[in-house]
């Protein structure tokens, strides 16, 4: 199968329905009832969705070298309910249904230097733990200082009519503009702004290779290739789910890669690529790629 029919399946996954099933259960019965339906939904798939297990098994081969398949589809299974948890936990969010705590005092430890500055910077995202949840108290933490979130419309209507609405209140760029939303980027980040971009899927963008898990893989170079022109630092969070109803946000800042340096943007991705590294062998279950990152399947 492939990378063009993959992702139209993964497209078509999610329904109107299926949410309906899931609110409700939410609604009557809390979280913990919510999620013991994905417990049979997500057995389905890791028995019968042939894609969404392949899609998986290319993290989890090298997470776990040298483990029988028997047990990566187990890993996969796993996968998909700890993916379940998260989207459950982001629609109680943005409804306001469940209250979560949050342990952002690193973040907060490490934005309040960025913030005392009119210096712009670059968030670096990965489709890890609830990060999507990160969103929210970057506009706390933030303030009055505007932040533009780099987004690719890869979701079905249905999702984002019943999962989304985090990204309320931010400014949106398509990279569907091309060249025109570099420049906006860039633009952006040189009068103070904070601009937030996905650091692990390339979505057909320039990409590097750097290592991964012991084996090259191809990582975006967006994110420091903006910051190289804008000469702003580059701020990366992960935010694992720590528990029924809690999360930490991790922080990670790297410095802004030096105009003169013509490995810079390398570099940088290089270094985001083994901090991601370190977060998930520290929480192997919540690295959700999906995406086979260790193969160039695009020009």
């Amino acid at each position: 199968m492939n990378l063009q029919e993959n992702s139209r399946r993964q497209q078509g996954r999610g329904n109107a329905l299926g949410f309906w099933f899931f609110r409700m259960a939410l609604r009557l019965t809390g979280l913990r009832g919510a999620y013991g339906l994905l417990y049979f939904v997500c057995a389905y798939y890791a028995c019968l969705d042939r894609a969404a297990v392949a899609a998986a098994d290319a993290y989890l081969r090298r997470r776990f070298p040298g483990r029988s398949p028997a047990f990566r589809r187990w890993k996969a299974y796993g996968l998909f309910v700890q993916q379940g948890k998260c989207l459950i936990d982001r629609h109680a969010h943005n409804v306001g249904h469940c209250r979560f705590e949050f342990d952002s005092s690193q973040l907060r430890e490490v934005c309040r230097e960025l913030l005392a500055s009119s210096t712009g910077f670059v968030v670096l995202l990965s489709h890890t733990g609830g990060w999507q949840l990160a969103l929210p108290h970057l506009r706390l933490l933030t303030k009055d200082r505007p932040v533009s979130l780099l987004m690719n419309a890869a979701e079905t209507p249905d999702v984002q009519a019943h999962v989304r609405g985090d990204d309320a209140g931010f400014h949106v760029i398509s990279p569907d503009a091309g060249p025109a939303c570099v420049v906006e980027m860039v633009a952006r980040l040189q009068k103070g702004e904070i601009v937030s971009i996905m650091g692990d899927r390339a979505y057909g963008g320039q990409a590097v290779e750097v290592p991964f898990l012991g084996e090259p893989a191809w990582f975006p170079a967006s994110a420091f290739a903006v910051a190289r022109a804008a000469e702003c630092p580059v701020l990366a969070l992960f935010v694992p789910k720590t528990g029924c109803s809690s999360y930490a946000i991790e922080a990670s800042l790297f410095d802004a890669p030096l105009r003169e340096d013509r490995q810079s943007i390398r570099k940088g991705v290089a270094t985001f690529a083994a901090a991601l590294e370190a977060f998930v062998r520290r929480h192997p279950g919540q690295c959700f790629l999906f995406s086979d990152i260790w193969t160039r399947n695009e020009p």
